[in-house]
């Protein structure tokens, strides 16, 4: 019996993150619809309901009736991710206190050294993966499943952004040192520290400051201690 569109969407869906993860289209870059189905041997049905999941992803751009591009994210875009990765994190950390525990937060350290041998390395990708990983695993401490799904489908975009769209971010050199005192913080129990780690690490990393008033983010989050 054939399977249906839905379960080859699946197929269809990895490949396409997969040639967009891996620069083989780029932002503003047409999806190869036909090209896609013909070498996956399906019909293109099932292309286009993963091109739709990958839209509702934010990681392609669907113009109905004529095509789909790779999305192309400008700098209001960056500014709307990190706003809402500063509250996120925050809620995450607030959690993890709750929730966490110290094998939890040894592991995240882990984590961090894992971040920072790649960047010596000069293993960009691993790098970019390791961060990410990271701030999911935070998210995952909160143990607040419809936290975990957001992030996880907010850090698509932000591997996206940081592999297409590396000349917009503010990149600091202590952002990956970071890591590990965020982690320490945890590890000692110390929630106004982590919390303010947090709040300069994504706010430098997104130049955020000088995009809204001084006091905005209060007490270095967006959920006031």
């Amino acid at each position: 019996m054939a399977r249906n569109s839905t379960g080859l969407s699946q197929p269809a869906y990895e490949y396409i993150l997969h040639m967009i993860m891996t620069k083989k289209l780029m932002p503003g870059e047409k999806i190869p619809e036909q090209r896609i189905a013909q070498e996956l041997s399906i019909s293109r049905s099932p292309v286009r309901e993963a091109m739709l999941r990958l839209s509702n992803e934010g990681l392609i751009t669907i113009f109905p009736n004529r095509f789909a591009q790779v999305a192309s994210y400008d700098e209001k875009i960056m500014c709307d991710i990190g706003t809402l990765r500063v509250a996120l994190d925050s809620l995450s950390i607030k959690l993890a206190f709750l929730c966490g525990s110290l094998v939890d937060f040894l592991n995240l350290k882990d984590i961090a050294e894992n971040c920072s041998q790649a960047l010596e390395q000069k293993d960009y990708v691993m790098r970019r993966k390791y961060d990410c990983d990271f701030h999911l695993e935070l998210a995952k401490l909160s143990r607040n499943d419809q936290l975990i799904k957001i992030q996880s489908q907010l850090y698509l975009q932000v591997q996206f952004l940081i592999l297409h769209h590396p000349d917009i971010l503010k990149y600091n050199p202590t952002h990956i040192q970071q890591h590990f005192e965020i982690a320490e913080a945890l590890i000692n129990r110390d929630e106004a520290k982590a919390l303010s780690l947090t709040f300069d690490h994504l706010t430098s990393f997104y130049d955020l400051r000088s995009k809204y008033p001084t006091d905005f983010f209060g007490t270095g989050s967006l959920f006031p201690l």
